[in-house]
C-alpha cells in the first residue's frame, strides 16, 4: 500500500473529479456576502495534490486542511476579483494575483465582487524535497512571473479537463505540479536554484521524515538518524550549519500540526490535552511553549483568531 492520495483523504470519487454546486458549498459553510451565496467549485486530484478551480460572486468561506497532522501549502492564483482575508481580527484587502498560504492561514477569505481562482493544495511534506525551508506566513505578490503564468495555465487546464487519467498519468501530473511549485517557492523565498550540496540534500531528507513522523511522541533525533542511516553527530552538523537543531525542527513541526488542528472548526471538541497528544507533544505545557515561541500566540488565541 502506498501513501494515501488527496482523494483518499478527502473522500472524493475515484474518477478524481468532484464538482460542488451551490447547495454543496452552503453545507460546507460557504456563505454569501450581502446576499445569497453564488459559487461553484471543481476539484481534481493528482496523487497527493489537490487542484481546485472556483468562481462566483460575493462569498465568504474558510480554508481547511485536508486532515489534522497534514499541513499543506496553498498556491492560489486569483484570476478575477478583489479579496480580503481575516488576520488578527482585521480584514485585509488585496488584489494580488498570487497568494501563498500555509494551512490554517488565513482561515476566512471574503470576495465582495465577481471572482475566479485556481489553487494547488499540496502537502507540506511533499514539497520539502524541492524547497529547503517553507515559511509559515501568508505572502501576496502583485505580479506573476512567466513561469508562474505557465503554472497557472497548467493548473487551470488540469482542473477543467474532462479526460480521465491513468494512474501513470496522474503520477506524472503530480510530479509536474510539485516541480513547478518547488521552483515557484524557491524563487519567491529567495532560495538558490543550483543543485544542492550533499549535506543540504541530507537535511532536506531529514525534514521530510520529520514532517511525516513528528506526530509520534517517541520520534526524536536518535530515531531520525537511525531512519536515515547516518550518525547523529553528522546529522546534527547538517542542521547546525543553518542555525537550527533537529530537536527544534521536530518541535516546530509539532507546533505546525497543533496550529492546523486548533484552527480547524471540525476539531473544536478536542481539549488542549487532546490537541497536544494528536500533535506529538509529551504534554500540553510543552505545546503551549512551542506555540508561543513559534507563533507568539496561545492555543486559545489561535482558535479565536480564525473567527
Amino acid at each position: 500500500m502506498g501513501e494515501p492520495t488527496a482523494a483518499d483523504i478527502e473522500g472524493l470519487s475515484n474518477r478524481s473529479i468532484t464538482v460542488y454546486q451551490q447547495a454543496d458549498l452552503t453545507r460546507e459553510g460557504v456563505r454569501g456576502v450581502g446576499g445569497p451565496v453564488s459559487m461553484a467549485a471543481r476539484v481534481r486530484t493528482y496523487g497527493s495534490v489537490l487542484v481546485v478551480g472556483a468562481n462566483g460572486t460575493g462569498s465568504e468561506f474558510e480554508r481547511r486542511p485536508l486532515r489534522p497532522g497534514l499541513p499543506t501549502m496553498d498556491i492560489i492564483f486569483v484570476q478575477q476579483g478583489e479579496f480580503a482575508y481575516l488576520d488578527g481580527g482585521a480584514w485585509l484587502r488585496s488584489t494580488g494575483p498570487l497568494l501563498l498560504a500555509p494551512s490554517g492561514l488565513p482561515n476566512r477569505v471574503r470576495f465582495t465582487t465577481a471572482w475566479k481562482f485556481v489553487v494547488a493544495r499540496i502537502p507540506r511534506a511533499a514539497l520539502l524535497p524541492f524547497v529547503p525551508m517553507l515559511t509559515d506566513e501568508v505572502r501576496i505578490f502583485p505580479e506573476l512571473t512567466l513561469p508562474e503564468r505557465a503554472m497557472e495555465a497548467f493548473l487551470e487546464h488540469s482542473v477543467n479537463s474532462e479526460q480521465d487519467v491513468t494512474e501513470n498519468d496522474s503520477h506524472t501530473v503530480n510530479r509536474v505540479i510539485l516541480e513547478m511549485a518547488g521552483a515557484l517557492l524557491r524563487e519567491r523565498q529567495g532560495e538558490a536554484l543550483a543543485p544542492q550540496a550533499p549535506r543540504m540534500a541530507l537535511r532536506n531528507r531529514a525534514l521530510a521524515e520529520i514532517a511525516n513522523n513528528a506526530g509520534d511522541r517517541q520520534f526524536d533525533p536518535v530515531r531520525l538518524a537511525a531512519v536515515l542511516q547516518v550518525s547523529l553527530r553528522h546529522l546534527q552538523s547538517c542542521f547546525s550549519a543553518t542555525g537550527t537543531t533537529i530537536a527544534a525542527e521536530i518541535r516546530r513541526e509539532r507546533a505546525r500540526t497543533a496550529r492546523t488542528i486548533l484552527q480547524d472548526p471540525r476539531f473544536d471538541e478536542l481539549s488542549i490535552n487532546e490537541v497536544s497528544a494528536e500533535s506529538g507533544f509529551g504534554s500540553s505545557s510543552s505545546m503551549r511553549r512551542a506555540l508561543e515561541d513559534t507563533y507568539h500566540l496561545t492555543a486559545t488565541e489561535l482558535r479565536v483568531r480564525r473567527g
